[in-house]
């Protein structure tokens, strides 16, 4: 049996070596990425959002100091 560092060697050898295979490589990698940013630009309005309203929440009425 090949130690995983073994198989990643190959498979980066291998798509170093042939151009479609690299080509398709970047595609899939560019892909991963754009989704990665948007998942992340979601979980982030919605984390905003969220301490945004529970802020409002315990916002204290207007003229009050907090003891």
């Amino acid at each position: 049996m090949t130690a995983p560092t073994d198989d990643l060697r190959s498979e980066l050898d291998r798509i170093a070596s042939d151009p479609e295979t690299r080509a398709l490589f970047r595609t899939e990698l560019d892909r991963a990425i754009a989704e990665h940013v948007a998942k992340t630009a979601k979980l982030t309005a919605f984390s905003e959002a969220a301490a945004e309203a529970l802020h409002a929440l315990v916002r204290l009425p207007a003229g009050e100091q907090a003891a």
